[in-house]
């Protein structure tokens, strides 16, 4: 017996096959998206008078500038602005892509992307897991049928 199921190991039955691939999956969803709340992304200039922080629901979360960068030019300012934001939102996509593998190891989206062979082999398996119940099912409604005269 399997501790988290209750029932045999081995178990052959797609439908529990299904449902434990799932719960195996919920319980993934739940750690990445607590792992991904609390990720920010950060941006330091370089003479370090400005820092820009950044989440997935605000671009410009937190933005320090230190009286000194004020004496840069504007175009200079609104340059240097664009490109610490856009460090930081990298910043918090390398945290997010580092999140998701760590949490769906070989198994995740991103391990699939580059490579066509595993995905197709990963739908095969998903469909094969899908088709056989939905087989079976299919077979026996149509003998219910048949036993029932419909």
């Amino acid at each position: 017996m399997t501790a988290t199921t209750g029932e045999p190991a081995g178990n052959d039955n797609p439908m529990a096959q299904i449902a434990a691939r799932m719960r195996e999956q919920m319980a993934q969803g739940d750690e990445l998206r607590s792992r991904l709340t609390g990720l920010t992304g950060r941006a330091i200039s370089d003479d370090e008078q400005i820092e820009v922080v950044c989440t997935a629901d605000d671009p410009a979360h937190e933005l320090r500038i230190d009286p000194r960068a004020m004496r840069r030019s504007s175009a200079e300012l609104a340059e240097l602005l664009q490109d610490l934001l856009r460090s930081a939102r990298a910043d918090l996509q390398r945290q997010t892509t580092e999140a998701v593998r760590d949490v769906a190891g070989q198994f995740g989206p991103q391990a699939l992307i580059g490579d066509p062979a595993a995905a197709q082999a990963k739908l095969a398996q998903i469909n094969e897991l899908v088709s056989g119940p939905m087989r079976q099912s299919s077979e026996l409604l149509e003998r219910l049928r048949r036993q029932l005269s419909i």
